[in-house]
């Protein structure tokens, strides 16, 4: 019997991965990529239901909306360097930071910033 999961890492070691990413991309984006370690990440899958009844089994990659919490001083920044091209570019990097075999593709991409550093986790 075949068994899929659909297991999601530590939101930190994703974030870590992103910041490589970010680096690899080199030029201004090794500026923000520091940044990314500041974050806190939030997962929310929307898993697919592969199974109903009366259907052939197909095997769907699920969505996940993923939102990620910076402190005020570095999303003030973020804000400023993203533009619509920037912006897809890094939604871009934290799709390619989530495992192929964790069956996410990223849905809703939302960057949030916090007032209070008590608030992080």
């Amino acid at each position: 019997m075949k068994t899929y999961t659909y297991d999601l890492e530590d939101p930190k070691a994703m974030l870590s991965r992103v910041r490589q990413g970010l680096v690899a991309l080199g030029g201004e984006w090794e500026e923000v990529a520091p940044i990314m370690l500041a974050g806190t990440a939030q997962y929310r899958p929307r898993r697919a239901s592969p199974m109903r009844s009366g259907y052939r089994f197909v095997y769907q990659r699920a969505k996940l909306d993923l939102t990620v919490y910076f402190p005020e001083q570095q999303f003030e920044h973020l804000h400023a360097f993203l533009d619509a091209e920037k912006l897809a570019l890094l939604k871009g990097v934290f799709q390619a930071a989530l495992p192929k075999r964790s069956g996410y593709d990223l849905n809703e991409f939302v960057i949030r910033g916090i007032i209070d550093d008590a608030v992080r986790g």
